[in-house]
């Protein structure tokens, strides 16, 4: 599977947005929702500790979800 990199939060909200708000990314990344969407209007430059911390947490969201499964009836 090929990587899919963005320059901006917005790009990356914007690719997730059928499946992931900004607020639930907040959630994920444990980061508050305005400072999250403030990111996402390019108000608020995102820093290097918080852009690994939203790939950190983006990852084990990912691998999280693999775990999920419906059982059928």
């Amino acid at each position: 599977m090929n990587k899919r990199e963005f320059n901006t939060v917005s790009d990356l909200l914007d690719a997730l947005s059928p499946y992931i708000t900004a607020r639930a990314m907040a959630r994920i990344c444990n980061m508050s929702e305005s400072q999250m969407l403030q990111y996402k209007a390019g108000i608020k430059k995102i820093s290097p500790k918080n852009t690994a911390r939203i790939n950190e947490k983006l990852h084990t969201f990912a691998a999280e979800l693999g775990e999920f499964t419906l059982k059928g009836a």
